[in-house]
């Protein structure tokens, strides 16, 4: 197993935000977890980032325990976050944005910066300029190729749709699921239920930080009562 996560609590004080959260993502899988807002899945992703401490529970990658490690010793091993609202550095171009991603290598990144550009050629055409004229889909996929850079194993996405239109909305889906053909495994936090679920190997759904089911897509939305309740159908 890639990933694994153990009874897993995060409090903010006296809020529990995750509470007793099992998890298991495998290479070459797209796992979402959804849920509606203030159910926890933010607070699961930084947990298993290492930017919020764990109250209780272990988090497991590549077989080692790394409850313990820092945020960037977790990045340095492939564990990598796409943070929800992009988080890009506007004031910088966006050729420096790719940089950044970089941070924890010491080995040189000039060929795959340039099979991004290849990729992403919007950003090819705009490498010299602030990150600020990129429209919101640009940016995006600037906080998307920043996390390739660092080459991970394992890339988290935390709701990567916010804010975009519907035709970006399915370009970056489309992008996700080619990376994952690449063979990149990927946690996903999603509010749209639908591309989430059309795009993932499995899935959790919390409510108030506690898992309530687990599967399939196909498991997941073949209980009616639950998937109208937790998952926006009807």
């Amino acid at each position: 197993m890639l990933l694994r996560i153990e009874q897993l609590d995060v409090l903010y004080g006296r809020n529990h935000a995750v509470k007793a959260m099992s998890l298991d993502l495998d290479a070459g899988e797209i796992v979402t977890v959804l849920g509606a807002n203030g159910a926890g899945k933010s607070s699961l992703l930084k947990a298993i980032q290492g930017t919020v401490p764990l109250a209780r529970g272990r988090v497991l990658f590549k077989g080692a325990n790394i409850s313990r490690w820092s945020a960037a010793r977790r990045v340095g091993n492939g564990l990598v976050m796409v943070p929800e609202g992009r988080q890009i550095f506007i004031g910088m171009t966006v050729h420096e944005n790719l940089l950044l991603g970089a941070y924890t290598r010491r080995d040189d990144t000039a060929a795959e910066i340039d099979a991004i550009y290849e990729r992403f050629p919007n950003l090819a055409q705009r490498r010299d300029l602030p990150a600020s004229v990129l429209s919101g889909g640009e940016q995006q996929m600037l906080a998307v190729a920043r996390a390739l850079v660092a080459r991970p194993a394992v890339m988290m996405l935390d709701e990567p749709s916010l804010g975009l239109s519907p035709i970006l909305v399915k370009q970056l889906f489309e992008l996700i699921v080619d990376l994952n053909r690449s063979g990149l495994a990927i946690l996903l936090v999603e509010q749209n239920t639908n591309m989430a679920l059309a795009v993932a190997h499995r899935g959790y759904v919390l409510e108030l930080g506690r898992t309530v089911m687990q599967g399939t897509p196909a498991e997941l939305s073949s209980d009616e009562q639950l998937a109208a309740a937790y998952l926006g159908q009807a």
